[in-house]
């Protein structure tokens, strides 16, 4: 795999700080032979993840824009060409934002993958490693949070390179290449897994997490915040998983676990709107990828690409709301303005991977597809009355159909701009007028694999006809 050997031909494991920050820059190396003999070692290379993670090529933009702009909710410039190819569908096989995405996904994994076996032989030869108590706990809190790591990249990446999962069927469909127990070497010979052994994957990985998070006190489970992947934010990716796979008692009983662990307060919407002009962790958050004026993508950034890069919102978002619904105090016109930066620095915002609000719509959405409409209301009202017509469940429909109707329509009002919309398009199997088609069904349609990969030889093979099934 051309543009994953890449990445590990030139592998190194940068040293970082011990504190909890993500935007200090790599400043040295060591070989890889050598990268995990302390405690030490292992957090670096998780904030080496996390710092992959966070990038404008993965989830610091290129996985949300992705899933905007390929939508019916969002529109590029085609005066700064900025993901013009995907929002008007002239994809190819080497486009620069899918080969970006694709390489950094992996590089994510395989971070992922090494630390995590680094930190694995520690903690079976505690005393030949001189490890104390507080040593195998921390390594028992960084595996779980590259375990988890591991599992969103993979998710990611299955959810933009592979068909999506269909509930009932064999998913025999071409999923990605999948790591587990080692690295991929260079000029190993690889192939794709299908989709059902992706998910598969996804799962072992979430309760690999899950063994590491038993092993610590409630008190050690907290300390780590949410610019990290804590076990709430772990059980929320969990809810995510389970809603894509459509196991639904598995999605409620996750995303009410998730946020049962979060434990915050409920969100005026005085503070709804002002968290977006904050890097500070607010109660919605679960994870969200830290920035600051030191590490704020500056031209890459989701900031830059509906600022100056002139990205904007269609009418059909804007007609989506009630005039009396919160959430137009972010939007301006076309402008939508949750990622117009800070008071300090307009190029500088956090970007939520996992906000507590979602766990509300997961749980709302499973609960109406077990019929359990009671329930389903409950959960629905905590985003809905954001909306200040809808004061109570009464004000929310009472029937299957309509209530699903609602939440597809309160998921584009509540998550415009932050990346959902296309992947809900996939996993639901619904149609929306894309590209000009105003019948696309976008779960029959999957984006190519770089041909970089293709052509390098190790194994790695395209999706087949995948340009028949554009809009």
């Amino acid at each position: 795999m051309k543009k994953i050997l890449t990445y590990i031909l030139l592998f190194t494991l940068a040293l970082w700080s011990t504190g909890c920050s993500l935007e200090t820059d790599p400043t040295s190396s060591i070989p890889t032979e050598k990268a995990f003999d302390t405690p030490q070692d292992v957090l670096n290379g998780m904030h080496g993840a996390y710092h992959s993670m966070g990038g404008f090529e993965f989830l610091g933009r290129n996985v949300i824009a992705i899933g905007d702009m390929s939508s019916d909710i969002s529109l590029a410039s085609a005066s700064s060409g900025h993901f013009v190819a995907i929002n008007g569908w002239s994809i190819n096989e080497d486009n620069a934002d899918l080969t970006d995405t694709w390489t950094i996904g992996y590089e994510v994994i395989d971070r992922c993958t090494r630390a995590i076996n680094g930190a694995k032989e520690l903690i079976a030869n505690p005393e030949e490693n001189r490890l104390s108590d507080s040593d195998i706990n921390n390594l028992h809190s960084y595996s779980a949070q590259l375990y988890a790591l591991r599992s969103l990249s993979h998710f990611t990446l299955v959810n933009i390179f592979s068909l999506p999962f269909r509930a009932g069927t064999e998913n025999s469909q071409l999923g990605i290449v999948l790591v587990d127990e080692n690295p991929i070497e260079a000029f190993e010979q690889v192939s794709r897994s299908t989709v059902k052994l992706t998910y598969d994957h996804i799962l072992k990985d979430i309760a690999s997490a899950k063994e590491h998070y038993a092993q610590l006190s409630a008190a050690h489970k907290l300390s780590i915040s949410q610019y990290f992947m804590n076990e709430a934010a772990l059980i929320a990716l969990e809810a995510r998983v389970k809603l894509y796979m459509q196991d639904y008692e598995g999605a409620v009983t996750a995303a009410e676990r998730a946020i049962e662990l979060r434990g915050s307060a409920d969100i005026s919407n005085e503070d709804y709107l002002n968290m977006w002009t904050s890097v500070a962790i607010n109660d919605e958050d679960i994870f969200t990828i830290v920035k600051s004026n030191a590490d704020n993508l500056s031209s890459n950034s989701l900031n830059t690409l509906y600022n100056s890069y002139g990205g904007s919102i269609t009418q059909f978002v804007k007609e989506k709301f009630s005039q009396n619904d919160a959430r137009l105090g972010l939007i301006s016109g076309n402008h939508p303005e949750k990622f117009d930066g800070i008071p300090s620095a307009e190029a500088v915002s956090n970007i939520p991977v996992f906000r507590k609000s979602e766990m509300y719509l997961i749980a709302a959405e499973a609960y109406a597809n077990l019929s359990e409409i009671d329930n389903a209301r409950t959960a629905l009202l905590y985003t809905a009355k954001r909306n200040s017509d809808i004061q109570s469940v009464d004000d929310l429909p009472d029937n299957q159909d309509d209530l699903l109707t609602f939440i597809e329509d309160e998921r584009v009002r509540e998550f415009f701009q932050e990346g959902h919309r296309m992947y809900d398009l996939r996993r639901t199997g619904k149609a929306a007028d894309i590209g000009g088609n105003s019948q696309f069904i976008f779960a029959n349609f999957v984006y190519p694999i770089p041909v970089s990969e293709i052509n390098a030889g190790f194994g790695v093979v395209q999706n087949p006809d995948w340009h028949l099934n554009l809009p």
